[in-house]
């Protein structure tokens, strides 16, 4: 928006203020919603992903850094340090020890984890009246995330929807349909039992 040279001292203090205060806004309520999961004892959700027209339903959990991740085609363990991923069809499990980008693909809530020093932060234009509407945007324009729109319930402060957009404006859309912050995970779900699957071949590539 353009007004005469006389009013945009005005306008342009006017739109800064405006910024600042949506932005110290768009902060606080990011910075409740991630004290309230990092206080939890757990995370456990029910999740529905669209990506393409394609649907895939899953569970997650975790506790602290680390998590598991299943759906119908795949499974992923994350222990903190190294990565499983098991895949019914090739019958694999590979194992990494994967870069925060990596780790940030499988599991969303990385994205809140690390907001303050790697995203800009503000409200989105749309307007939602049961949701805060958060957008993170990479401060690093190398990162292969384009976005992340993040919905806040009002009343909760917690996720209900994620908007991934990617570099190539690729959208992926996740769902999170149920989520519980008081069931306690034990240690060994984090971890792959390997042993078990015995009719899957291991891929190191550590």
């Amino acid at each position: 928006m353009q007004f005469k040279l006389r009013y945009l001292v005005s306008l342009v203090c006017v739109c800064i203020t405006g910024i600042y205060c949506s932005a110290q806004t768009a902060l606080s309520v990011l910075d409740k919603a991630v004290a309230k999961i990092n206080g939890a004892a757990s995370v456990n959700c029910k999740f529905k992903i669209e990506n393409s027209g394609n649907t895939l339903d899953g569970t997650f959990k975790s506790t602290g850094r680390k998590f598991v991740l299943d759906t119908p085609v795949s499974k992923t363990w994350y222990d903190g340090k190294s990565m499983w991923t098991s895949n019914s069809k090739s019958k694999e499990i590979t194992l990494v020890n994967p870069t925060q980008s990596e780790v940030k693909e499988v599991n969303p809530f990385a994205y809140m984890d690390s907001f303050k020093a790697k995203y800009r932060v503000g409200f989105s234009k749309r307007k939602d009246n049961e949701s805060y509407l958060v957008v993170l945007n990479p401060r690093n324009t190398k990162d292969g995330i384009k976005a992340v729109e993040v919905a806040l319930n009002k009343k909760t402060l917690l996720p209900e929807r994620f908007i991934i957009r990617d570099r190539k404006d690729n959208v992926t859309t996740i769902y999170v349909t149920a989520l519980s912050l008081k069931t306690v995970n034990p240690a060994t779900i984090f971890q792959c039992p390997v042993s078990t699957l015995k009719d899957y071949e291991l891929v190191d590539l550590r």
